[in-house]
Formats: structure tokens, sequence, C-alpha cells
């Protein structure tokens, strides 16, 4: 049984990462799984490959000539919605969004062919649904990272209702399109690493198996470790109450950055915080709090490092699937707060591994850090280490998915 994962990306964002995660976990298990990115190819052998695959070629002028002439005579589907799309792109409030189109013919990739089930993950600009759901006959399980495979062109609920005026009817067409090529997949299971997100997907994909399994992360990098070490050579004081705050951009609305900054306006007059940022951005000055801007951290060892140095993780997140970073934080011992939606409202439990903030607003969120701050002695970084290694191992990960494989071949 040969599983391929296919992925826009191994290293950005959550999904490229959580996307390589299961690929491991499935080696450690002994089964064999091939890996697919525009930056990071890996056969069923485990071998990495060279990826000229998706390096950019040229055209001869003839048949760019050949291209333009039919564009404008003949225009296809695709092309009159790309520039459709172009049109309209620049007038979008949103965090992403993207076209169910792709130049490359993924389907004839030696890897796909020889793969006996593939796993999709985010593939956005990689994978053009029409052509390789109409020529991939394999079994196909897609992992659910948002909720873009089963939405037009936005990835997130918000994104959608927030453009709502300007791109409706475009949005839905992108939609049905979607939809329409679903239909030429023969064997289809959706994974969603949430209940919440497994609840959206049972309204939009009918017709095809969902199943809920989370992600996983390696517990032997994500570890507890000797947190007054580690504040030592950060220069941060043992008795120093530290925030954390991690997102590939922290100007993302999605992320909440900016109600964490609210709630730090009120925390600051009340106690002493010190506040960690990963990520790209910054934090302005602010009177009685110390700010350590970290910027973009990729290595794994050096983000456990910061989890154990910290007191709370703060995820204040408007919408999320399962986010890496918490289940990272539970396996480094360290309490999350965040708000009461998406697979946090499933997994943070109140006095055992965080807090769940019930309202979207700053103060909300600061009256939650603070009750924290008063009650931080109750939580036990052991225990909260032990729920990461009951939910969320790389082994109990393998086996879900092997299961959902050998029922999809079956």
């Amino acid at each position: 049984m040969n599983i391929l994962h296919i992925t826009k990306s191994s290293t950005a964002g959550g999904a490229g990462i959580a996307a390589l995660r299961l690929h491991k976990a499935l080696r450690e298990s002994n089964i064999s799984s091939g890996f697919l990115s525009t930056d990071l190819a890996i056969n069923f052998d485990n071998e990495v490959l060279g990826n000229s695959y998706f390096k950019y070629q040229r055209t001869s002028l003839f048949k760019r000539i050949i291209n333009k002439i039919t564009s404008i005579l003949i225009p296809s589907y695709k092309f009159k919605q790309t520039e459709k799309f172009k049109r309209i792109e620049s007038k979008l409030n949103c965090e992403i969004a993207t076209l169910p189109f792709s130049k490359y013919d993924l389907h004839k990739h030696p890897l796909v062919m020889k793969a006996d089930i593939i796993n999709l993950h985010w593939v956005c600009g990689i994978i053009d649904y029409s052509s390789f759901f109409k020529n991939c006959k394999k079994p196909i399980v897609w992992t659910l990272h948002d909720m873009n495979p089963f939405q037009g062109i936005f990835h997130y609920k918000d994104d959608q209702i927030r453009n709502k005026h300007i791109i409706a009817d475009f949005d839905r067409e992108i939609e049905q399109f979607k939809r329409k090529t679903f239909k030429f997949i023969n064997k289809g299971v959706f994974i969603s690493p949430s209940n919440w997100m497994l609840e959206y997907a049972s309204k939009n994909l009918n017709g095809f198996s969902i199943k809920c399994i989370p992600n996983s992360i390696n517990l032997n990098v994500f570890t507890i470790k000797d947190k007054l070490k580690l504040r030592k050579e950060a220069s941060i004081s043992p008795n120093e109450f530290v925030l954390l705050f991690v997102a590939d951009n922290l100007k993302n609305p999605r992320k909440g950055f900016d109600l964490l900054l609210e709630s730090l306006i009120f925390l600051r007059e009340i106690i002493p915080i010190t506040v960690l940022l990963i990520g790209n951005g910054s934090l302005p000055k602010m009177d009685n709090i110390k700010i350590l801007t970290l910027g973009t951290i990729n290595d794994e060892i050096e983000m456990a490092n910061w989890y154990s140095t910290a007191n709370l993780f703060v995820l204040p997140s408007r919408e999320d699937n399962l986010p890496n970073v918490m289940l990272e934080a539970f396996a480094c011992g360290l309490p999350v707060i965040s708000f009461d939606n998406g697979g946090m409202k499933e997994h943070i439990k109140l006095s055992k591994n965080g807090v769940l903030v019930k309202d979207f607003n700053g103060k909300c969120l600061a009256e939650g850090i603070l009750d924290f701050y008063k009650n931080r002695n109750d939580y036990d970084c052991y225990k909260i280490r032990k729920y990461a290694e009951d939910n969320f191992s790389l082994k109990k990960q393998a086996e879900a998915y092997f299961k959902v494989y050998e029922d999809i071949l079956n």
C-alpha cells in the first residue's frame, strides 16, 4: 500500500507542517508513504528526490502565440474565471483567496502514478481540480486544514461573509464548479482534525464519508524542559509572568493579534507582563509590558524552548481548525488560553490545561489571562503533557489513518 501526500508546501503554514508530520508518522509505523510538494518530494523508499517537475519551463514562442490566439478566440472556463478573479482580487478584504486551477498536470507525476491512495492536504495552486479528478482514478483521502475544499475562493467562513457584497456570485460559481469536479472521485474520504471543522464539512460534502482524526506532533522534540535554565539564557527572571503568541503574520485578523493587544491595554495597569512574539510583525511599546520580538522561527527545538520559557500560550484566533501550536504547547506542558471556538474548545479544559474565553473581545481575554494568573499554580505541566501524549502522538494518528486507508481500498 503506497500512500502519497500532496500539499503546496512542506514548510509554509500549519497545513504543510501537519502533512509532513503525518507522512513521518506513517513511515515510523512501517507504512509506505511518499510526499509531494513544490519544495519537497520523497518517494516510497523514503528517498528525497530532485523536484524539477515544478520548476518554471518557458514555452516556445510559437506555442505562446497559439495559446494567446486560442484564449482570445475560444477562451476556456479556467481562463475566463482567472481573468475575472484578477479584476476583483485587489478589492477583497481577506486572509487569502484562491482558485481551483493549476498549470500542472499532477495526475501524470510518477509518484501519483505509483501511489495506491492519494492523501490531499492544502493543494491550492498545485492541483487543477477538473483535470486531476477526471484523470486520477485512485482513492482520495483529503485532510481538511481549512474550509477551502468545500467553499468557493475563501478559506474560512468570516472572509466569505466579509466579502459577500463584492464577490458573492463569483464565489458561489467557483464553489459549484468544485462540487461538479468532486463527482469524478470514485472513492473519497475527508478527514477533519477537529469536530468543529467536521460539522461544517458534513453540511457541504454530501455523499462522502467524513471522519475526525487529530493532527500529531513529535513528542520527543516538543517536551518539558528546564524553565529556569531557558529563562536565564533569554535574560528573563524566574518570577516574570510570560505570555507567548505565535502566528505566521501578526497582522492576520483571523489569528486575533489585535485582541491580544487590546487585552494588554487592560492588563498593563494590573500586573507586569513579558510578551514573547514569534512571527512576522511587532508590538508597539507599552508601559509595564516587556516585549521580546523573536521573528520567524522554523526550528522545532528552538520553538520547544520558547514554549517551555512561557507561563501561558495565548491563542486568540477568531477561527481555527486544530492549530499545531496548541498541540505543541500542550506537549511542552504549557497551558493555553483561547476563545470558545474551533478545535480549541474541544481540547482546552479549565484548571487542567488552559482557559476558554466566551466573548470575542480584548477585555474578556484580559479577564481570562488575569484569572489564569491568580490560579497559575493550580496547573500541572506534567498532566498537560500527559494530555498531549494521550491524544496527539504520531502512533495514534498513524493507526487511525491506516484504518481509513484499509477501508477505502476494500
